[in-house]
């Protein structure tokens, strides 16, 4: 199961999140950015050791989701392995831009 670290603005807020979890002692190589933007996606791959995955949906899923009125972002979280409440909950966020970024590992809530 995924564990959802914070929905983020944008690739500096994350890639900063990602270096102060690494000074804590946390792995980024078990840590995934999601994004829907491809500019974000390589910054964040270029700059940080965390994994990083796209969530925007392909042609195909938009036209789908025209007649199905399906949420093919959502579809993506599901599929990547958050709960249903999660991907209920940030699959807007991540349709407006923004960067979802989730843990293979339970940190404390401290963090």
């Amino acid at each position: 199961m995924k564990h959802v670290l914070g929905l983020f603005d944008g690739e500096i807020d994350v890639i900063r999140k990602i270096e102060d979890l690494k000074v804590a002692g946390y792995d980024p190589s078990k840590m995934t950015a999601l994004t829907k933007d491809a500019d974000v996606y390589l910054t964040i791959q270029n700059r940080t050791e965390a994994n990083v995955e796209t969530t925007g949906p392909s042609i195909k899923e938009k036209v789908k989701s025209i007649f199905t009125r399906e949420k093919p972002v959502k579809d993506a979280l599901l599929d990547f392995g958050l709960s249903e409440e999660d991907a209920e909950k940030y699959h807007d966020g991540l349709a407006k831009e923004k960067v979802l970024l989730v843990t293979d590992e339970q940190l404390p809530d401290t963090l």
